[in-house]
């Protein structure tokens, strides 16, 4: 170690305890340090003494943890955040983006609102509309229950979409 820099192995900053002297960086000594967590740090002399860093790193994640708990995860924010969707996608209670949606891969018919009643050995179609759904029939054959649900978009969606347009 340099005859100018002044020894800080023992010190504690915030988390972190000053090991030893690894280098000199441009004239800014570097330490090693050992967080509380027990990971190693090195660290520039001026971030230590003027409290930039306080530890390896977890005190910042505990900190995001607690934050995001508090903040992003409360009833309030998830109302609001629902408030806004339904500003933005929202007509007469029907989400707009719902209305265009890709099929979910989980789907085996290969139409929205139509699947197969193991039970009942029947096709089902049912569609979803202002949050309620509607059951729209059991049929033998498949094309009959897409036709339902085709004929239900109709009744159900078109005036949305067509509102939207405008």
């Amino acid at each position: 170690m340099n005859n100018h820099i002044t020894d800080l192995t023992g010190q504690v900053f915030g988390r972190l305890t000053v090991k030893e002297f690894i280098r000199s960086k441009n004239g800014n000594a570097v330490w090693k340090c050992v967080c509380e967590c027990g990971n190693e740090k090195e660290v520039l002399v001026q971030q230590l003494k003027r409290g930039y860093v306080k530890s390896c790193g977890c005190l910042a994640k505990e900190n995001g943890n607690k934050y995001a708990k508090n903040n992003l995860h409360s009833d309030e924010v998830k109302k609001k955040a629902l408030a806004r969707k339904l500003e933005v996608d929202s007509v007469d209670g029907t989400m707009k983006s719902a209305l265009t949606r890709k099929i979910s891969s989980r789907n085996k018919s290969g139409i929205k609102g139509v699947r197969w009643n193991e039970s009942r050995k029947k096709w089902e179609a049912s569609i979803t509309f202002q949050r309620k759904y509607h059951f729209i029939g059991r049929f033998v054959k498949k094309e009959d229950a897409i036709k339902a649900r085709l004929e239900a978009e109709e009744k159900y969606f078109k005036p949305v979409i067509e509102k939207n347009k405008r």
